[in-house]
Formats: C-alpha cells, sequence, structure tokens
C-alpha cells in the first residue's frame, strides 16, 4: 500500500511538471510565430 502511494504520488507529481512543461513550450511556440508574422 505504501509503494501505490509513493508511486501515485511520484508519477503525479512527474505528470504535472510534464504538463507544466508543455504548456510553457506551447505558449513560447506561440509567441514566436508571432512575432515571426508581424516583422
Amino acid at each position: 500500500m505504501l509503494g501505490f502511494v509513493l508511486g501515485s504520488f511520484f508519477g503525479g507529481t512527474v505528470g504535472v511538471a510534464a504538463m507544466c512543461l508543455c504548456t510553457i513550450a506551447k505558449s513560447a511556440d506561440n509567441e514566436n510565430s508571432d512575432s515571426f508574422h508581424n516583422q
């Protein structure tokens, strides 16, 4: 049971971190493409 709790907590943390990185990369992509089109 303890392993399941630790695994879920660790997996959830890693999942949230990955989701944040993906969101940051996506917003950076959008900003770069917007500035590229505006020039």
